[in-house]
C-alpha cells in the first residue's frame, strides 16, 4: 500500500510547458495564496544562474499579494543570486530533501501558509510533485528548462526526465490519474444537503446538475415539487442552472419543457466535456466558477474535474439503474473506500 500511495502522489494536478505558461490568475481565483517554485530546471537551467525570462512571473506574483518562495534540493550557493534580484520579498530555501516533507513543513510554517492554499511548481515528478501531493498542495509539473547552448549532458538530462514521466504516465500512471479525476471536492448525502448559499458567497456562478439519481430517481420523466422548489431557490440566489444528462432525448425534452428557465441537455456523453465546454462558453462562465453535482464518479465527477469545476458527489437516490451503471458502482465502491476527501469549499477572490 505504501508503494501505491507513492505512485499516486507522482501524478501532478496540472501540467504546463514552463512557469510562464501557468495560469496564475486562475490559481488566485481558486483561493491559492502561496506559490513555491523549484529552482533547477524550473526557473533556471540546471546549475546555472536564474533565467531572467522568468523574473516578470515572480515580480507580478509578489505585486499581486501572493506569497512566493523557492524550494530547492540544491545548496545555498546555487540560489544566492536570487536575493540580489528580488530582495526579501522572495523567500528562498535550500537543501529541502524533496520528496521528503519535513523541510517543506518548516517552509510553510515560516511563510505562515497552509498546504491547501499552496501551489508547488517543479520539473521532477519524483521529487517536487510527490512532495507537494503528499502534503496536500496543488502540484504543477513543468517541462525541464533546457537551453540549446548548454552542455550536451544537461540537455540529455532534461530529455531523460521527460521520457521517465511519459513512461510512468502511460503505463501505470494513468490508473492513478483516473483515480484523481474521479475524486470529488465534496461529498453530500443529497442535493438537499448542499449549502448553495455558501457556494454563491464563494463566487460560483453556475451549477450543473446531473438528473438521473441526482435530482430524481433513475428514469423519472418529471421533476418533483420538492426539487422544483430547490431549483427555484438556487436561481433566486443568482446562480445559473444547467441539467446535463447522458439520458435519452425524448424523456429529457419533456423535462426541458417543464423547466422554463433551466436548460436541459441530453445525450451528453459524460465524462466527455465537449458539450459542457460549449455551454460554459455560451453562458460566459469560466470553469473555476462552476459547480458540478452528480451521483457517479466516472461520469459526473470526472467530467467536472476535467473541466476544472468544483465537484460534489451525492448518494444515488434509488438502486434502480442502467445495468452497466450497476457494474461500475462496484468499482466506485473500491475507489470510495480509499478516496481522500478535499477541503470544504472556501471563499474565492471575486
Amino acid at each position: 500500500m505504501r508503494i501505491l500511495d507513492i505512485l499516486d502522489s507522482a501524478i501532478p494536478n496540472d501540467k504546463a510547458e514552463n512557469v510562464r505558461e501557468v495560469d496564475y490568475e486562475r490559481l488566485q481565483k481558486l483561493g491559492y495564496k502561496t506559490i513555491l517554485f523549484d529552482y533547477d530546471n524550473t526557473i533556471a537551467v540546471w546549475r546555472e544562474p536564474f533565467d531572467m525570462r522568468n523574473k516578470p512571473v515572480i515580480d507580478n506574483l509578489i505585486a499581486s499579494g501572493m506569497k512566493v518562495g523557492v524550494v530547492t534540493n540544491g545548496p545555498q550557493s546555487r540560489v544566492k543570486n536570487l536575493k540580489d534580484l528580488f530582495g526579501e520579498e522572495l523567500k528562498v530555501y535550500h537543501s529541502m530533501r524533496k520528496p521528503g516533507t519535513k523541510e517543506l513543513r518548516k517552509v510553510l510554517s515560516d511563510m505562515k501558509s497552509t498546504p491547501e492554499k499552496t501551489v508547488i511548481i517543479g520539473d521532477l515528478f519524483f521529487t517536487d510533485i510527490i512532495a507537494g501531493n503528499r502534503m496536500g498542495m496543488y502540484s504543477i509539473l513543468v517541462a525541464p528548462l533546457v537551453d540549446i547552448s548548454q552542455k550536451w549532458y544537461k540537455r540529455l538530462l532534461g530529455k531523460i526526465t521527460i521520457a521517465a514521466y511519459l513512461v510512468f504516465f502511460f503505463t501505470i500512471g494513468w490508473v492513478f490519474r483516473l483515480g484523481r479525476l474521479a475524486t470529488p471536492h465534496l461529498f453530500a448525502d443529497s442535493v438537499m444537503d448542499i449549502d448553495f448559499d455558501s457556494l454563491k458567497e464563494s463566487g460560483y456562478r453556475l451549477v450543473i446538475f446531473d438528473f438521473d439519481n441526482t435530482l430524481e430517481s433513475w428514469g423519472a420523466s418529471s421533476v418533483s415539487k420538492e426539487k422544483r422548489l430547490l431549483l427555484n431557490r438556487v436561481e433566486r440566489l443568482g446562480l445559473n442552472i444547467l441539467l446535463i444528462s447522458n439520458g435519452k432525448s425524448a424523456r429529457l425534452d419533456k423535462i426541458d419543457e417543464e423547466l422554463d428557465t433551466i436548460k436541459v441537455i441530453s445525450r451528453a456523453r459524460k465524462p466527455l466535456t465537449f458539450k459542457s465546454k460549449r455551454l460554459l462558453k455560451d453562458y460566459g462562465v469560466p470553469p473555476y466558477k462552476t459547480v458540478v453535482v452528480g451521483d457517479q464518479l466516472f461520469t459526473d465527477i470526472i467530467m467536472g474535474n476535467l473541466l476544472g469545476a468544483y465537484t460534489i458527489k451525492v448518494e444515488p437516490i434509488s438502486e434502480k439503474e442502467f445495468f452497466w451503471t450497476k457494474l461500475v458502482r462496484r468499482l466506485e465502491g473500491l475507489l470510495l473506500s480509499k478516496m481522500r476527501k478535499y477541503p470544504e469549499v472556501e471563499a474565492l477572490d471575486k
